[in-house]
């Protein structure tokens, strides 16, 4: 039988014999659980993974979350500024949704008056999950 020890809620190792381990702590049944997994009230929860890609995002799929109008004035602007930050992303092999300087030209967009780019845009390019197709090819290329 497999036994866990449980330190601090959490299963910090796993021992498979006959009866429960007589080391000092909290020795309990667990099945397949295994390190790093949480135990509270009797029952195991598996961790959860986190894809390394979670929030990335190819460089197209990225300006397509901006939609038709928005993106063509983003990618159409002769502002200085705004053409700096389509360059700057452009020469990138994947976006970062989490990134604070993806955000911050986001608000530099928005403070241009760059048309259809507003908080609501904002929140809607960074918080969405990315779907496979928005980062296949980074996966394929980076990550296979």
């Amino acid at each position: 039988m497999r036994y866990a020890l449980i330190q601090g809620g959490t299963v910090a190792n796993v021992v498979d014999q006959d009866a429960a381990p007589t080391i000092d702590g909290e020795w309990v049944a667990c099945g397949n659980a295994g390190p790093g997994w949480a135990y509270s009230g009797g029952n195991f929860t598996a961790p959860v993974v986190v894809s390394p890609t979670e929030w990335l995002i190819d460089v197209g799929p990225f300006f397509d979350r901006f939609g038709g109008a928005a993106k063509m004035a983003v990618l159409t602007s002769a502002n200085a500024t705004v053409q700096a930050l389509v360059k700057d992303l452009q020469i990138r092999k994947w976006i970062d949704l989490q990134r604070a300087d993806v955000a911050a030209g986001i608000d530099a967009l928005i403070a241009l008056g760059v048309a259809g780019v507003d908080g609501a845009l904002k929140t809607a390019v960074l918080t969405t999950p990315v779907a496979a197709d928005e980062n296949e090819a980074l996966r394929k290329v980076y990550f296979s």
